[in-house]
């Protein structure tokens, strides 16, 4: 398969409704090994950049975006991506969107992808963005390519700069990133594996495959911020250990690494669970599985349980190209009840004495603090209970004590935790 027809198909199924991840894992074995990485860029750049690309397509074309076809819109916004973006050659950019188009639909449709950006080609109008400084909502908007609704909460929190720094981060591709396992995990010693000096077991990978790497390696393939949240649980991780919302079982991994004892994985999906079980056979790690809802789990007693609950993923957003779109706050405040539920079964599970780890890959507080502090209103029976000596760098500690990494400060994904311990 072509590869702008790949990023198309990737960016039409998205658009009904499917995660642009799990689409890509099906249309990617499709597309020749030397061009699934184009794909790949191309489909995910169109998805992070989408508002700044369509106003880009707004001001070359008197026709309002919504009374365009959703499939000769795409197509112009592929050719868009590669002529702003990639800065492909204009005659390549277009041919390449216009001949993908003419393929897959009639000439008239073809030929409006064609008219708009060769119009854009010719290009004799200034940046259609607002002014970074007068108007930093509507540039981060539209440059920035983010939904007002989140900006103006960043924007309340945090300087104008900050909420900038994080935009970039959020467009910028994601290194992947491997997570060494076991003894000897801070030596990186191994050929395409650069060490990352702030988070000692962690390495990004400069070539090859994360498979290759995984095979050489034991370790999982994981952002710095994710693996945070364990090395913030503390080592040795107490035994039993209940993982509440384990899949796709990265966190799982490092809990048992850390913990030397038994583990249970529970998550709601049985499918999402095998790579679980893949990924314990494959580490020679003792865990076990259960399909439970994290609400009424099927344990008790455990001395270690991580609550690592469905969230808003808004610090997670470079990683999850389509996530920015599907959100909103509807979704936030629902999510925000959901994890009440999550915390209070949970709580239920944790041993006399035991540690109950919450965390989100969000940047919001009511996912965060604030539910943290409502959890520990309504539960007398466990007090927070921060670990200052994690292995993280100082400043994703909060004054209160828990985890917050933020990217424009580290570079990686953002992440929360907080350590309730039961006391009574």
């Amino acid at each position: 398969m072509n590869a702008r027809v790949a990023a198309h198909r990737i960016l039409r199924e998205t658009r009904g409704g499917e995660f642009a991840d799990r689409v890509a894992e099906r249309v990617l074995p499709d597309v020749a090994p030397a061009d699934r990485g184009l794909a790949l860029e191309i489909a995910y750049g169109c998805l992070r950049l989408r508002a700044r690309i369509d106003r880009w397509i707004e001001t070359y074309t008197d026709r309002p975006l919504a009374r365009i076809d959703a499939d000769v819109l795409d197509w112009i916004r592929i050719g868009v991506y590669e002529l702003k973006e990639l800065r492909t050659p204009d005659h390549a950019a277009v041919s390449e969107a216009v001949g993908g188009a003419r393929r897959a639909m009639d000439t008239g449709r073809a030929g409006f992808v064609n008219a708009v950006l060769r119009a854009i080609v010719r290009d004799g109008k200034p940046d259609p963005f607002p002014s970074r400084d007068t108007d930093p909502l509507g540039y981060l908007a539209s440059w920035g390519s983010h939904p007002e609704w989140l900006l103006r909460r960043w924007l309340d929190r945090w300087s104008a700069h900050d909420v900038f720094r994080l935009v970039q981060a959020d467009n910028a591709p994601p290194p992947v990133v491997l997570r060494r396992l076991g003894p000897g995990a801070e030596e990186p010693g191994n050929q395409g594996l650069e060490p990352l000096d702030a988070w000692p077991r962690s390495a990004r990978l400069l070539a090859g495959s994360p498979a290759e790497a995984l095979r050489r390696v034991r370790g999982v393939i994981q952002d710095p911020a994710a693996s945070a949240v364990v090395d913030y649980a503390g080592a040795p991780v107490e035994s039993p250990v209940y993982d509440a919302c384990a899949a796709p079982g990265t966190k799982t991994a490092l809990l048992a690494d850390a913990a030397g004892g038994p583990v249970l994985a529970g998550d709601v999906s049985r499918e999402r669970l095998a790579r679980v079980r893949a990924a314990a056979r494959r580490l020679g790690l003792p865990i076990a599985c259960a399909v439970a809802d994290a609400r009424t789990p099927p344990v008790a007693g455990a001395r270690t349980v991580l609550a690592d609950v469905p969230c808003s993923g808004t610090a997670v957003l470079r990683r999850r190209p389509d996530a920015r779109w599907r959100i909103g706050p509807a979704d936030l405040a629902a999510l925000v009840d959901v994890q009440g539920e999550i915390l209070t079964g949970c709580a239920r599970t944790v041993a006399d004495g035991g540690l109950l780890v919450y965390s989100t890959c969000s940047l919001e507080p009511e996912e965060n603090v604030d539910q943290v502090e409502r959890f520990l209103d309504a539960h007398p029976g466990f007090a927070r209970e921060p670990n200052p000596d994690a292995p993280v760098p100082a400043a994703c500690l909060t004054a209160e004590g828990d985890l917050f990494v933020r990217p424009w400060l580290t570079g990686t994904d953002g992440a929360y935790a907080a350590r309730l311990r039961r006391v009574r």
